[in-house]
């Protein structure tokens, strides 16, 4: 009777293990929409299963664990790509665990709240099957059986995961068909993503550098110290909001997007991410180089691009005498920014904490910050200066009640459309015009002043509204819609008289560090000469340049003759 009362336990155990693996499965395999991905995705959890069960000698409990991390890839992978449009990859478990990762979920309680359900749910399904599970027999083996027994379990594994094995087809994707495909496999693009995210170099022949002149510029040995001031305001998640065609009412119209007569450049700016990863804008700025020339590890800028980093803006000023300050409205610690400020060539990094600022602080409250670094910097120092600010407040989310706003925010702003949109966009419209008054404080600091400045703004990302943005109808040109997801704004304006710029539109972000060398009229040195060049050449555009002989040329001229990256 123990014997059966034990086999009954351990059915029950097995029974749960494997209710557990079908609801994972039945949940993911619908997101895959091939059948050899569908397979793939089941092969792997199996395998994993049965690895476990030998690790543990618990059939049930392998059967669970298994479930439950596929499961977690699925959900974890669904979340990331509602709420910020990008699928989920193996290195986010290794760059993005942190507290400061955690503090940005804390402000999505949809996701939190779903995370912590599942999670609270397989820590007690885990615990009762594993009771349930006596090993028994299993308890008895030796060492040496056990561990012939795991290696034995984990051949379907490393068959399974071979890229000659039984599944080459799916692992033969190109990078393109790799990223390209990951809202329609998106488990499977995260099992592809342990192997594939190696940084890739730009390809392209090399004795192909000297097919155009990109016209090499010498830095000057002494340079002059009345050069302007440069500062740099990265608007995260911003855009015109009249880039919406639903969006025609008067709070649509801020200042910060119409040029005056300061300004010396505007326009529209592509960048090459939505929904997040401003760390990438970040890159493409400083660098001018867009991240997705790596592969999709470029994704991850800050940590595997960053220190392979051998020119830049801010190295480049620093040789024409500027000190390099960066205005970081997070932690230094998020997303390894303390180092990657360093290896891009900031001399200084204050980060929130320095400034005192929390998740809520308005960016008005950034700019007295802002205020307060710049009286401390020109204290007994006539060098130049260079500030790179990062605003954090337009991050989502913003589908909060509108009676939180105070009046007249508090209302619809347009009330003919659905409550939900209209509660995201009140709340980024609120918070918009309130960047646009600390834009025009940040002028009215610099251009009162007796020291020449130059301040260029640009937005970042487009917001998600939960989704709900990437639905709205846009007022850009035909030409341009298919890419509005990417298209934003900059606008350069300077406290010193000089030529005013018009360059194709839109402009990639690799050039708009050259562009802000054009207007402040400095040398921009050989690397941004060349990036000039390529600006005239390709008319704005980067890597979809449109004659690819030039752009072969030109990466040839940066990466072999100029060195800017290391290999």
């Amino acid at each position: 009777m123990a014997w059966k009362g034990n086999g009954l336990r351990r059915g029950l155990g097995v029974l749960i293990g494997a209710a557990t693996m079908a609801l994972a499965l039945y949940r993911l395999l619908p997101g895959e929409t091939g059948l050899p991905e569908r397979e793939f995705c089941t092969a792997v959890a199996l395998a994993l299963a049965l690895v476990i069960a030998a690790l543990a000698g618990r059939p049930g409990f392998g059967l669970l664990a298994s479930g439950a991390l596929v499961g977690a890839i699925w959900l974890a992978g669904a979340l990331k790509l509602a709420y910020l449009h990008t699928p989920l990859l193996a290195p986010d478990l290794r760059y993005f665990a942190s507290t400061s990762t955690l503090d940005v979920i804390a402000h999505y309680p949809k996701i939190w709240r779903k995370c912590t359900l599942v999670l609270v749910g397989v820590a007690i399904l885990g615990f009762l099957v594993w009771r349930l599970e006596s090993p028994g027999w299993w308890r008895r083996r030796s060492w040496l059986a056990h561990a012939a027994a795991v290696a034995v379990a984990a051949l379907p594994m490393s068959l399974v995961t071979w890229p000659e094995g039984p599944f080459r087809q799916v692992h033969a994707t190109t990078l393109w068909e790799f990223m390209s495909q990951a809202e329609r496999n998106p488990v499977t693009t995260f099992l592809r993503s342990i192997t594939r995210m190696r940084v890739q170099l730009p390809s392209y022949t090399p004795d192909a550098a000297d097919a155009f002149d990109w016209g090499a510029e010498s830095v000057p040995a002494n340079p002059p110290a009345h050069r302007p001031d440069l500062f740099v305001v990265l608007e995260e998640s911003t855009l015109d909001p009249r880039q919406w065609s639903i969006c025609d009412v008067p709070r649509c119209v801020l200042p910060m997007f119409d040029a005056d007569d300061r300004t010396h450049a505007r326009g529209l700016l592509r960048v090459h991410t939505y929904g997040g990863g401003t760390w990438t804008s970040e890159f493409a700025f400083l660098t001018g180089l867009p991240h997705t020339l790596f592969g999709a590890a470029g994704l991850y800028a800050p940590f595997n691009l960053a220190p392979r980093v051998q020119d830049s803006l801010p190295r480049h000023l620093r040789a024409l005498g500027y000190r390099t300050v960066g205005i970081y409205s997070m932690p230094r610690s998020f997303l390894r920014a303390a180092e990657a400020y360093a290896e891009y060539g900031f001399d200084r990094l204050v980060d929130a904490q320095d400034l005192g600022l929390v998740w809520t602080s308005t960016d008005e409250e950034l700019m007295r910050g802002v205020e307060r670094v710049l009286a401390e910097e020109r204290a007994g120092d006539d060098r130049p200066l260079f500030f790179m600010i990062l605003t954090m407040r337009q991050h989502g989310p913003h589908d909060y009640p509108l009676d939180t706003l105070p009046s007249p925010w508090n209302l619809p702003p347009l009330p003919g459309q659905d409550e939900r949109l209209n509660r995201n966009l009140g709340h980024y419209l609120y918070r918009l015009h309130q960047s646009s008054e600390a834009i025009a404080g940040l002028r009215r600091l610099l251009f009162d002043s007796a020291r020449p400045s130059v301040l260029v703004h640009f937005g970042d990302h487009h917001p998600t509204f939960d989704g709900l943005e990437s639905a709205l109808e846009t007022t850009l040109p035909s030409d341009l819609r298919t890419e509005a997801s990417q298209l934003t704004y900059y606008r350069i304006d300077s406290s010193v008289d000089g030529m005013r710029f018009e360059p194709a539109a839109p402009l990639d972000i690799a050039f708009l560090g050259g562009l802000l060398l054009d207007v402040a009229g400095l040398p921009k040195g050989a690397y941004f000469e060349a990036n000039t060049r390529l600006r005239e050449r390709c008319r704005g555009r980067f890597d979809d340049c449109p004659d690819r002989a030039v752009l072969d040329s030109y990466l040839a001229y940066a990466f072999d003759v100029l060195n800017v990256f290391a290999k």
